[in-house]
């Protein structure tokens, strides 16, 4: 099949997302993290899933790939590598015991892929109160410089 609109058949329909489109809407298939936000922010959303989650992105690509196929290719080895080097790399390895299988692995690294964007979009709160540095120096007027003449 051809591209569509600059993406490769199955991607995402948001220009430029590295992920698989997997959710459909209005007529088109969105990734998991682009579906429900207005168009507006797809650039916000995408940027973040190339440019800081780019070792997470791959890896959920890998694990897809190699779970159609059944082959272990080195594009998961090298997947691997690449979220060794990743903030929370320790905490989104494969882990036997909470992950069981590849499938709980996918599922929690799209989760953290889902909390890495969730909050682009959404106004943020301005505080009520304004923050005010802490008083250096003495906090009373010493006796020479006081109004009281000597």
């Amino acid at each position: 099949m051809s591209d569509v609109q600059g993406q490769a058949w199955g991607m995402c329909a948001a220009y430029g997302c590295p992920l698989l489109g997997t959710v459909g809407s209005d007529g088109k298939w969105f990734c998991f993290c682009h579906v429900g936000k207005p168009s507006v922010f797809n650039d916000s959303i995408t940027r973040v899933l190339r440019e800081d989650e780019i070792a997470v992105v791959d890896m959920t690509l890998a694990i897809r790939a190699c779970s159609l196929s059944g082959d272990t290719s080195p594009r998961m080895a090298t997947a691997a590598k690449a979220l060794k080097e990743h903030p929370l790399g320790a905490e989104l390895r494969f882990k036997r015991e909470a992950d069981v299988t590849a499938r709980g692995w996918l599922l929690r690294l799209e989760r953290h892929l889902i909390n890495a964007t969730a909050d682009i979009g959404e106004q943020k709160r301005i505080p009520s109160t304004v923050p005010t540095a802490p008083i250096i120096g003495p906090t009373h007027a010493m006796q020479h410089y006081s109004e009281i003449e000597q």
